[in-house]
């Protein structure tokens, strides 16, 4: 995988570990979540105008990417709402990469290495040691590890999705754009009654607005990585965003760092040359 992939990748890894640190900050998630997927397909709406059309055969897979990923986020805002973000993020970003990768091969035909296997587990193996860490060593409740698993499975199949989706359009950042669009629209049906979306809204607007816009740059860069390389190895890159997480909390909110969190955060790191092999 080449270096201008790998930082792409890197870098929506970051802007997403961002995003959705700071909606999860505001105390109303769904609220939140809503406002930022709505803005999202506001501020790139006018790109349409100078971007191709799909083609036709993409529009099908945009579709069901959309619907997967509506229920997949639907599934992670009961988990927030229930559990620690701490726990939850790193679980759900590992369930992806141990669903992504052997599907990947089987039904994209998708190549891998032995190193890139390699690498691939350990992103999943830090994802997981993070996410027992964030726990303190206690027990996930047993309705947290099920709307997390379940999310994470559903986002897995959304990301399935838009690489035939991606790599049939004829246009991935159009593609990318469009189905922003979709998703503000699908999210924003689904609440519209909730009491008090709107005053919510306004109250957290400035982080609805750049967290939907970083949401929307983090999507563009993988849709262009998705595009160019193996999706088993794009998406444990992008599912580092577990680590910036953590590293955002310290540097950041001047958190400590427990050891174990050190480890899980070495063993990402070795894991990105190993993906690059």
């Amino acid at each position: 995988m080449d270096t201008p992939l790998v930082l792409a990748a890197l870098l929506s890894a970051l802007l997403h570990a961002g995003w959705t640190a700071a909606v999860k900050h505001t105390g109303q998630t769904t609220e939140a979540m809503t406002g930022q997927m709505v803005a999202a397909g506001l501020i790139t709406s006018p790109l349409l105008l100078w971007l191709p059309v799909p083609a036709a055969q993409a529009w099908g897979w945009m579709a069901a990417s959309c619907f997967f990923n509506w229920l997949g986020i639907l599934c992670m805002l009961r988990a927030y709402e229930q559990g620690d973000y701490g726990a939850v993020y790193p679980l759900s970003r590992a369930t992806m990469v141990m669903v992504i990768a052997p599907l990947s091969v089987v039904f994209v035909g998708d190549s891998l290495s032995v190193a890139a296997w390699i690498g691939i587990a350990c992103i999943a193996s830090s994802l997981v040691l993070m996410a027992s860490q964030a726990r303190g060593g206690q027990r996930m409740r047993p309705s947290v590890l099920g709307w997390t698993l379940l999310g994470g499975v559903l986002s897995a199949v959304c990301v399935m999705l838009d690489v035939q989706g991606i790599r049939s359009s004829g246009s991935p950042i159009a593609y990318g754009c469009c189905a922003a669009v979709v998703n503000g629209s699908l999210m924003l049906l689904r609440q519209r009654h909730r009491p008090g979306l709107w005053p919510a809204i306004v109250r957290h607007r400035r982080v609805v607005i750049g967290a939907g816009a970083a949401s929307m740059v983090s999507y563009l860069l993988i849709v262009w990585v998705f595009s160019q390389a193996p999706m088993a190895i794009s998406a444990a890159l992008r599912d580092t965003s577990a680590v910036f997480a953590v590293l955002i909390s310290v540097f950041v909110l001047k958190e400590k760092l427990s050891r174990l969190q050190q480890a899980a955060v070495l063993v990402a790191a070795c894991a990105v040359p190993l993906l690059r092999l």
